[in-house]
């Protein structure tokens, strides 16, 4: 891994997984809080990949940002 890919890296706040916020498909939301796409995607989000956004957002109530 490139030294400057490391500076991209993000924990889930919901299973701890690290991803990158620039590369995987993540739900970003606060400063610097992500879900992974699987964790997004179980919290009721759906990815809309036409319009590059997400729709509905994935509930986000009870998890701590980072």
């Amino acid at each position: 891994m490139h030294r400057s890919e490391t500076y991209e890296l993000v924990q889930c706040v919901s299973c701890g997984a690290e991803v990158s916020a620039g590369r995987d498909r993540t739900f970003t939301f606060g400063e610097d809080s992500a879900l992974c796409f699987s964790c997004a995607v179980a919290r009721g989000g759906k990815y809309d990949e036409l319009h590059d956004h997400w729709e509905p957002l994935p509930n986000v109530a009870g998890l701590r940002p980072g």
